[in-house]
């Protein structure tokens, strides 16, 4: 498996690429038939897996931790994009003389809109709500480090806290379908958008991580090698989609697809059974837009919206092609002038 810090796996940016492909061809107002949540999904267990293998590494590389520089990473790669879509949200709303909302303002800059969308949906922007599923990363990267710096030198000791830690959102997400059953809308946004309800589709690739890179299963292994199991996550997945039970979906609907992850995506990087699919996940294209996801996540909104004003809200072929080509732009300039430039201040701290 190696343990080399500046080892790349691509088709992990492949897998970004098809999580923000579903975001955003749902959000474009096929959400009854595209899987967005899913996509969403994917981008929190390729995170947990990434992160969690990059501390591993570090510890390997250096047999230390150093918060300081994780906290300064996390800073330099997420806010220089988050605050350009800012300012760009506030030009569009000085433009078409829309009231500014500071309030949600700051519960994006602090990551925490997830909470205000939840509290406050009928004021909450499409703009600035999608940004609940940072405000999830963020809460959790806020308190694993200190669980990964406490056990990192006994592997068994932090597997059996996040596996405990994975069983608290569960139980969080069931007490919420008994507290909120008087309204289905509040109970979905409950069990869907909040920190504490939805950080264990994050631990599921954090402890694929550690399973593989530093606990070492061969237990494990031999699972993602069995293609039986393969298929029986697929089906599990696809099961997920079709199954539309309104408690299932907002209780271990996550659970399962978490658990189909676990199997499908490190099967497909770390073994050669599936050459193809791999292969598909490194193509130069899925890979660009899995680079480019990020800026594409949080400037895609602004685009279906600006055209949506500019356009009216009927979905037409001149409409699609708008968004796209404005995402792109907004996308492509945030990734290559913003978030390229940040870099090299993050590699200071790498």
């Amino acid at each position: 498996m190696g343990n080399q810090r500046s080892s790349y796996i691509a088709p992990l940016d492949g897998f970004r690429g098809l999580s923000i492909i579903l975001v955003f061809i749902a959000h474009l107002g096929f959400e009854n038939i595209v899987p967005g949540g899913l996509g969403v999904t994917i981008f929190f267990f390729i995170s947990g897996y990434i992160i969690t293998k990059l501390l591993i590494d570090e510890v390997s590389s250096t047999t230390q931790l150093n918060l300081k520089a994780f906290y300064v990473r996390r800073l330099l790669r997420l806010y220089p994009p988050l605050l350009l879509m800012i300012i760009f949200y506030f030009l569009y709303l000085f433009t078409t003389k829309n009231v500014v909302d500071l309030h949600e303002i700051v519960a994006c800059i602090f990551y925490y809109e997830n909470y205000y969308f939840f509290t406050h949906p009928a004021t909450s922007s499409n703009v600035c709500k999608i940004l609940w599923s940072l405000a999830v990363e963020e809460h959790f990267y806020i308190i694993f480090p200190f669980v990964f710096l406490f056990s990192f030198k006994k592997p068994k000791i932090l597997l059996l806290i996040l596996l405990i830690l994975a069983v608290i959102p569960v139980i969080f997400r069931c007490l919420g379908t008994l507290w909120y059953d008087y309204s289905a809308a509040v109970t979905e946004r409950y069990c869907y958008t909040l920190s504490h309800t939805r950080f264990d589709s994050i631990i599921y690739g954090c402890i694929s991580s550690v399973l593989l890179y530093s606990f070492r299963s061969s237990l494990y292994i031999k699972a993602l090698s069995n293609k039986t199991l393969f298929i029986v996550a697929i089906i599990t997945l696809i099961g997920c989609l079709v199954f539309r039970d309104t408690t299932f979906r907002n209780t271990v609907r996550y659970t399962l697809q978490g658990l189909s992850l676990f199997i499908l995506i490190p099967a497909i990087i770390n073994t050669p059974l599936y050459p193809k699919i791999k292969s598909f996940f490194s193509g130069k294209l899925i890979v660009l837009v899995g680079k480019l996801s990020y800026s594409i996540y949080l400037m895609h909104m602004i685009a279906i919206t600006v055209v949506s004003n500019f356009c009216g809200t009927e979905k037409f072929v001149v409409f699609y092609l708008a968004v796209i080509f404005l995402t792109a732009v907004l996308a492509l300039f945030s990734y290559f002038i913003v978030e390229k430039y940040t870099l090299k201040f993050r590699k200071r701290f790498i």
